[in-house]
């Protein structure tokens, strides 16, 4: 009589891999989601907070109004981020203000600039409450963008954002 060990062993193993194979593609599409979602949160932070720095050295003289100042700032703020907050991203949100309430100048008071899918819209309110002081000039960078987490038989939208405040170091005045 023959031994047939082997045969079943190699039957054993084909089942085997037939149960794990589909958990492990499971583990390693959401390894690579994963990783994705989270280069994307650090081109964020890295926008919000290289656009809030080069706000708070961009002197407001050197523009017309507060509206083209805003706009350079917003554009800085994604050229920073790498592709992440392209348009047509979605979820696409970018917040760009210069934050002086209590001030006495003409120029020291809040406008914003809010760029979205929908379009661009200029107000008189910050971003975000960023809880600094009311006498204090500051910039605010808020950005926001949606990304997918993608596991195979699941997927799930995950809103990445991120906020950056910086103190106004440039001259005002225009």
């Amino acid at each position: 009589m023959g031994n047939n060990r082997s045969g079943e062993s190699r039957g054993a193993s084909l089942v085997e891999l037939a149960l794990a194979l589909p958990i492990l593609i499971m583990l390693l599409v959401g390894m690579v989601s994963a990783g994705i979602a989270f280069n994307h949160e650090l081109a964020l932070t890295h926008a919000a907070r290289e656009g809030g720095r080069h706000a708070a050295t961009l002197p407001v003289t050197n523009f017309a109004s507060m509206d083209n100042w805003l706009n350079e700032v917003a554009t800085q703020v994604v050229d920073d981020a790498t592709g992440t907050l392209a348009s047509g991203v979605p979820g696409r949100y970018i917040c760009v203000a210069y934050v002086h309430p209590n001030g006495t100048l003409a120029s020291d008071s809040t406008k914003s600039r809010i760029d979205t899918t929908s379009g661009i819209t200029y107000n008189s309110a910050p971003c975000f409450a960023d809880g600094r002081p009311n006498d204090e000039r500051r910039v605010q960078v808020e950005v926001r963008r949606d990304t997918d987490f993608d596991v195979v038989f699941f997927s799930s939208t995950i809103n990445l954002d991120a906020p950056a405040v910086n103190r106004f170091e440039a001259g005002v005045g225009f």
